[in-house]
């Protein structure tokens, strides 16, 4: 979902409704949302998972040489996490 699909979803609701977020598609638990990052780079492993990587990580916390940490960021769209209480 982008950003654009996500606002229209959400127009007809009141601003002050609170955010959960459903832990996984099956309904295995609930959490208020706590945060929205913007800062993030998500590489799929599948269609259904993957891994984030924050562009504010040093070469180092992202496992990478330096210019490989770099380029990679100049070379992946930026995405949003909306993260959970817990």
């Amino acid at each position: 979902m982008t950003i654009s699909e996500l606002k229209e979803a959400l127009k007809s609701f009141d601003d002050n409704m609170e955010v959960i977020l459903q832990k996984d598609a099956e309904g295995n638990g609930y959490s208020p949302l706590y945060a929205v990052d913007g800062n993030a780079i998500y590489v799929p492993d599948s269609t259904w998972h993957g891994e984030i990587y924050s562009v504010e990580w040093s070469a180092d916390e992202a496992c990478m040489e330096p210019n490989e940490w770099d380029e990679f960021k100049k070379s992946n769209p930026k995405c949003v996490v909306l993260v959970p209480i817990n």
